[in-house]
């Protein structure tokens, strides 16, 4: 099958000659022979795990939340006054879009659902792990679901053989009840010659809370969104993100903070390093609908540029229809500072090394924040390899 589909759409629109409004995936010829999500390990007692689960099914676990969703459209009023469609026609608004529900819908991709009950707090992560062999096109979609008052950690690996060719393409939706908090880490480490996209959604009900790590090290071309819904009041959301895009990699990626509740929290921190011809689009939104008040959201971009011929696309944006909210947003992109140049070379560092170390510190910064020893080591093992 080929896939071509256009993702990653910014809120709103911007000049389209800066070809940040979206972007497509095209690819050709693909065979896709798995579809299935790896058994997980460390799976605790209070987890329940269901396999081969339809989007009807789906549709039943965020019952609750999409009519609460609903009942606030009255006051979100749309560009021509009508009632906005929160959910765009998805179950879950997503970072990447509609576009790849439809794809999952169209390669009838079972669902994998992760649920820890009521008032439980898992001690040990949840582990999932997709290993590609060389030529394998994957497929996979997972719910994890924390219930009231109770907290869970998904630890989500992509990996490949060396030199691997082939495709992964992953959805993720989450929901977060009432006082209920997940956490979700992602760490992409395929081969060079890989094509993945990683797409995520969440809904964060009242004081729920959702953090998400996302580590993006290696594929060739790779897509990534994340797009979480604050609908309960004092519900929070933060992201922390690194990427180590070489040679002609390229990362597309689109985050958005829908801020529904009162007195909502979001905060998004990106940290990447660009190298060789490598091109890099980020976009990231705090979007404050009308009835947010007392939210506030914070996101900031901190690119490292190693080469004159890289490309780096950023475009933060704020959309705001409620007065009493403090949003910010920040980028700073730019190269190696002759001073910390000097500093180095003075203690006998030479330049290429001082480059060297400078990646490792930026992505071990967001890679310590891993609650798995173990996975921390595989990073820090790989950044060496591929540098």
């Amino acid at each position: 099958m080929d896939i071509k589909m256009n993702v990653n759409h910014l809120p709103a629109l911007t000049y389209r000659f800066l070809k940040a409004n979206d972007s497509e995936i095209d690819l050709k010829d693909l065979y896709i022979e798995d579809t299935k999500t790896p058994e997980p390990e460390n799976i605790p007692s209070s987890v329940t795990v269901k396999s081969d689960l339809s989007e009807d099914d789906v549709k039943e676990i965020f019952l609750k939340v999409n009519e609460k969703i609903e009942s606030k459209k009255a006051d979100l009023p749309g560009p021509n006054g009508d009632t906005a469609p929160l959910n765009d026609g998805q179950i879950v608004r997503t970072g990447m879009g509609a576009a790849v529900d439809n794809l999952m819908k169209e390669m009838n991709v079972p669902v994998t659902v992760y649920t820890v009950s009521e008032g439980y707090k898992t001690e040990e992560p949840v582990v999932v792990k997709y290993s590609l062999k060389n030529g394998s096109c994957v497929l996979g979609s997972q719910v994890i679901h924390a219930k009231k008052n109770s907290e869970i950690t998904v630890i989500m690996e992509y990996d490949s053989e060396e030199n691997a060719k082939g495709f992964l393409g992953i959805q993720t939706r989450l929901l977060a009840e009432e006082g209920a908090k997940i956490n979700l880490i992602k760490v992409q480490m395929l081969s060079e010659d890989v094509m993945h996209f990683d797409d995520v959604g969440g809904i964060c009900d009242d004081n729920a809370d959702i953090e998400t790590i996302n580590m993006q090290l290696g594929a060739k071309d790779t897509w990534g969104g994340d797009r979480i819904t604050l609908l309960g009041d004092k519900s929070i959301y933060n992201n922390h993100t690194g990427y180590l895009c070489r040679h002609k990699q390229t990362y597309d990626m689109n985050y958005v903070a829908d801020q529904i509740g009162k007195k909502t929290e979001s905060n998004m921190i990106f940290r990447g390093v660009l190298l060789d011809e490598a091109v890099k689009t980020f976009r990231g939104t705090l979007d404050f609908k009308a009835g947010s008040a007392g939210s506030v959201g914070d996101e900031q971009e901190d690119t490292l540029l190693l080469s004159p011929d890289v490309i780096n696309r950023t475009m933060p944006v704020i959309l705001c229809q409620e007065e009493d909210v403090d949003g910010r947003h920040g980028a700073s992109i730019g190269q190696l500072g002759d001073d910390v140049l000097f500093y180095m070379e003075s203690r006998g560092i030479d330049e290429e090394e001082a480059k060297r170390l400078m990646i490792r510190a930026r992505m071990e910064s967001i890679a310590r924040m891993i609650p798995d020893e173990a996975m921390i080591v595989r990073i820090q093992q790989y950044i060496r390899n591929i540098l």
